[in-house]
């Protein structure tokens, strides 16, 4: 029965709703590219304060931290990044920024934002920026928009990887670069962030089992088209190995010593990127944040026991019990 996630449910229709607007899309890429070539500080700098003002301060204060956004000489710190970074810039034309690729996450994306407004109609649909990160940031909402780092998405093999420090890149986060989890890990981004709210301040295992079960339902019902393998960003192998040993798994996370410890390290170790999930007896063959598996296998089980519970009722919880109860693997 829970072989997949959210698949007795219909799909979210979606053809009644539009992008509103004042909707943006930006393609930050392009408006790089298209710097006033006269090398006039004064005008090169209205153009990217003029794209888009917001993402311009967050690109150049936070995401890159060239300098402040309203200071003309922040543009000469642009153009060093710009000539510094020329190969990923040439890398993203040719995989992640290529017009074809971005197409379809756009599409992607744009519809699982669409689905999140059918299901929650308060949640505001961001604006999108597809920009060069430096290979700082895959994914940066903003208050009302969504940036996702095109040089995160390169493709697995790419030649280039080579060149980024090991201790930031390892092998495991390297094979997860691919284009076609660029929609799906920034529709997660935006839902982790819009409802970061119903998290605690001190959460226990417990409540981050909930809160990520809660968004990963979400997502797979904002992105019918990903596969639980894409969303969870595992291969399939991983997936099976998960379902495989969900039982197993469930028995080493449930007693109440791990269940309800509040220790962030405790708690984090279930839900961390890694090679495996590095808890109790879980084996090392065994993929990374196995507690969001297990979160989401709960809150599909919930739903499984009561149909009459909506998309929406979801992502009110915030009692872990009725969940608990339900969840028998």
């Amino acid at each position: 029965m829970l072989s997949g996630c959210s698949e007795d449910r219909p799909t979210i229709d979606i053809s009644g709703t539009p992008l509103p607007a004042d909707h943006r899309e930006v393609n930050w890429m392009e408006v790089l590219d298209n710097l006033p070539k006269d090398k006039n500080r004064a005008k090169q700098w209205a153009h990217l304060q003029s794209a888009f003002p917001a993402f311009w301060q967050a690109w150049s204060e936070d995401i890159l931290q060239l300098g402040a956004a309203q200071d003309t000489l922040t543009v000469d710190v642009v153009h060093d990044f710009l000539t510094q970074m020329a190969p990923m810039i040439h890398a993203i034309d040719s995989t992640s920024g290529s017009s074809e690729v971005l197409q379809g996450a756009s599409n992607d994306l744009h519809d699982g934002l669409k689905r999140l407004s059918v299901i929650d109609p308060s949640t505001p649909m961001p604006d999108v920026v597809w920009m060069p990160s430096g290979f700082n940031f895959a994914v940066y909402p903003g208050p009302d928009w969504l940036a996702v780092g095109l040089d995160w998405f390169m493709g697995a093999e790419h030649p280039m990887h080579a060149e980024l420090p090991p201790t930031k890149f390892p092998a495991y986060r390297l094979a997860r670069m691919r284009p076609d989890r660029m929609a799906s890990e920034a529709m997660i981004g935006w839902l982790l962030v819009t409802y970061q709210d119903r998290l605690p301040s001190a959460p226990r295992t417990v409540d981050m089992w909930l809160y990520w079960g809660k968004i990963m339902h979400t997502a797979a019902r904002c992105m019918p088209n990903a596969t639980p393998a894409q969303l969870m960003n595992w291969t399939q192998e991983e997936w099976d190995w998960a379902v495989a040993h969900e039982r197993s798994t469930w028995a080493e996370m449930q007693p109440q010593d791990r269940m309800f410890a509040n220790s962030p390290r405790d708690v984090m170790r279930w839900f961390q990127e890694g090679p495996f999930t590095r808890v109790g007896r879980v084996p090392q063959d065994s993929p990374d944040r196995l507690g969001v598996f297990l979160g989401w296998r709960a809150v599909e089980a919930a739903l499984a026991q009561h149909p009459e519970w909506t998309d929406a009722d979801v992502l009110e919880w915030t009692d872990p019990q009725p969940v608990l109860r339900a969840y028998r693997p």
